[in-house]
């Protein structure tokens, strides 16, 4: 346990890791938004994919630092919310390492330890 604020040091690593997650999901945004605009300058073909991600990770970003800001706290979504923003970047962590980008394994590592690490430390 963490004497100074009382909280297990294991939950302080996960929620430390969630908001990197989540300002990572935001630069990857960025990057993607970029890349976008600069396929439609040039007239090609952007994939319906493309524009489902656009969406859909501002939103992702936005959850895992929710959940990151209120684990700790304790209210009973929180720890569920973690959970499943984990598995989610696993997902596309994966889908992300089999079309050639491999540090979608280190994502899937790091979403590994965040759920171990929330699941060793029980709501009270």
């Amino acid at each position: 346990m963490d004497t100074a604020v009382g909280t297990p040091r294991g939950l302080t690593v996960a929620r430390v890791i969630m908001f990197a997650q989540a300002v990572a999901t935001l630069g990857v945004w960025v990057v993607q938004l970029l890349t976008i605009s600069t396929r439609l300058d040039h007239g090609q073909h952007v994939s319906g994919f493309a524009w489902v991600v656009i969406v859909a990770n501002p939103a992702i970003a936005v959850l895992l630092f929710l959940a990151a800001l209120r684990l700790l706290a304790g209210p009973d979504w929180a720890r569920p919310l973690a959970v499943t923003m984990q598995v989610i970047g696993m997902v596309t962590a994966a889908i992300t390492a089999f079309t050639g980008f491999y540090q979608g394994v280190l994502a899937i590592g790091l979403a590994i330890v965040v759920i171990v690490l929330i699941s060793r430390h029980p709501a009270d």
